[in-house]
């Protein structure tokens, strides 16, 4: 006698859920929040003529603007390459000269916050402390802004399929 055993899928073919948790999409903004706090603060309390701190001030806006965008841009890049090999005729949402310009903007906001440091005179664990806020920073910026697009993706297709639970 013959027996057979039913597999039975633990997802239905339409289900969709959630990338991010709440906490996660809490953890990410957080993140965002206490990076900027301790570059912007640590800027506040340089005891530098203004110029100075406004020249940090302004790589840290810098760090935060194209990391934003190099994290988009790299996204698109990756999503329409996977695009155009099941249609030929999907059209990039981003030109070869937009990508440059984002890793571009990426790598001097970056060069211009770490040389600054570097002819920083000050000690080197006031150095040592702008170096790994502009690291969270940037790192930050990164999570956010993919938390973010995952988001926001989510609650589009979400609402086009939702997920149905048993």
């Amino acid at each position: 006698m013959q027996t057979t055993t039913s597999v039975t899928p633990l997802r239905r073919p339409n289900f969709y859920r959630r990338r991010n948790t709440a906490a996660y999409t809490f953890m990410a903004w957080t993140a965002f929040v206490l990076a900027a706090g301790f570059e912007f603060v640590g800027i506040y309390t340089l005891k530098e003529p203004l110029s100075v701190q406004g020249y940090y001030a302004v790589s840290g806006v810098l760090i935060i603007i194209s990391s934003f965008m190099l994290q988009k841009v790299v996204r698109d890049n990756d999503e329409d390459e996977f695009l155009q090999e099941q249609n030929m005729n999907h059209r990039k949402r981003n030109t070869s000269a937009f990508t440059f310009l984002s890793w571009s903007g990426f790598v001097i906001a970056v060069l211009f916050e770490y040389i600054g440091l570097y002819t920083l005179e000050e000690p080197l664990y006031v150095k040592g402390y702008y170096a790994i806020a502009a690291a969270f920073l940037i790192v930050s910026c990164f999570v956010l802004q993919k938390t973010i697009r995952d988001n926001e993706e989510d609650d589009f297709n979400l609402g086009a399929n939702p997920a149905t639970t048993e």
